[in-house]
């Protein structure tokens, strides 16, 4: 038993870093020679952290800096939350993405204790990314500060990890209004294509192009995001429709798939390394002027937009419960198949 208790002690202390610096993750999660096998969230690593640590240095130094950047050195400590349902079995939400990231049991448990003490009785799936690629490069304690930093600082995007993600459904009417704005004959198209922004916008704004972008790429993207907050987000929102404008206005509105596998920056037409379009948005995002105040003003016309439109659908909702309460209908609110951005999505457009 003390053999177990030292062990057990001694693996503890080796998993308190980046998991880049812990001693088994580029064996556990690399892939070895074929990166391909590796751990999901490495897909788009494209060579970018290197299993020798002095390859890693500099962005280990540099990321180092972000706690600073976000204010998340000045918390002392966490506050208690709402713990999710399941949490701590294999029911747990967090468990599933957990899966979905890591490969290893080990990384695994440590993503999934490090957003379990911000989950605050709701999650998304977002905080999930953010976790899983922040994990990566700084250590669990910090990143859970982090993620209380950017999940409840006005600064940052408050109510975006939320099964019911209001804010982030108002931030995507926003971001069609800055389109229609400035790139009118954009805003148009996709119109006509039918596509929401809602649809597609999530891996912009709530997954922070986790997935979308390769990981020299991201590494800027979440830099100016605790940067400069939730404008740059809107900027980099404009710089990826505008970096894809001729493309966009090429494809046929009837060509809904290819038009979704643009916006989504598919690895498919965008592959890592080979595509300047990453390098392009970014430039286009850190160049653009975007007035803050006008943002604001956006989000609480479309906020206000936004409730009384879901205050009349969750009153139909109502008095169609209770007109039969045996009826065989799947109310919205009870479907689990439907995402809920995607729900919210649907009744903001009726």
């Amino acid at each position: 038993d003390a053999l177990e208790s030292g062990l057990g002690k001694l693996n503890l202390s080796t998993n308190n870093g980046p998991f880049i610096t812990q001693p088994s993750f580029w064996e556990s999660e690399g892939g070895g020679d074929n990166p391909a096998t590796g751990a999901p969230l490495l897909d788009r690593n494209n060579g970018f952290l290197e299993p020798k640590e002095e390859g890693n240095q500099a962005i280990l130094e540099r990321a180092g800096r972000w706690i600073s950047l976000c204010g998340a050195d000045k918390v002392s400590s966490l506050p208690a939350v709402t713990a999710l349902k399941g949490a701590g079995t294999s029911e747990s939400i967090i468990w599933r993405d957990a899966e979905r990231t890591f490969k290893s049991p080990s990384f695994r448990q440590q993503m999934i204790t490090t957003l379990e003490k911000v989950a605050d009785g709701d999650y998304h799936q977002g905080m999930g990314y953010l976790c899983g690629f922040l994990l990566l490069l700084l250590g669990p304690d910090d990143v859970a500060k982090v993620l209380h930093r950017v999940g409840t600082d006005d600064k940052y995007t408050p109510g975006y990890w939320k099964g019911q993600p209001e804010a982030f459904v108002r931030d995507a009417m926003v971001y069609m209004r800055l389109v229609h704005e400035r790139l009118p004959d954009v805003a148009a198209h996709l119109n006509k294509a039918g596509l929401v922004p809602e649809a597609y916008a999530q891996k912009w704004f709530v997954g922070l192009c986790v997935h979308a972008m390769p990981f020299d790429a991201l590494v800027d993207v979440f830099e100016s995001f605790l940067a400069d907050g939730h404008v740059f987000l809107f900027k980099l929102s404009l710089a990826i429709v505008s970096a894809l404008a001729p493309a966009i206005l090429e494809t046929k509105p009837a060509e809904v798939n290819k038009l979704f596998e643009l916006l989504r920056l598919d690895k498919k037409v965008f592959p890592d390394g080979a595509s300047p379009i990453f390098a392009d948005i970014l430039a286009r995002a850190k160049a653009m002027e975007l007035d803050a105040a006008h943002v604001a003003q956006l989000r609480r016309s479309e906020m206000e937009q936004l409730q009384a439109k879901l205050e009349k659908v969750r009153a139909r909702e109502k008095e169609l419960k209770e007109e039969d309460d045996d009826d065989e209908i799947v109310f919205s609110d009870e479907d689990d198949e439907e995402d809920e951005a995607a729900r919210l999505a649907r009744l903001a457009g009726n």
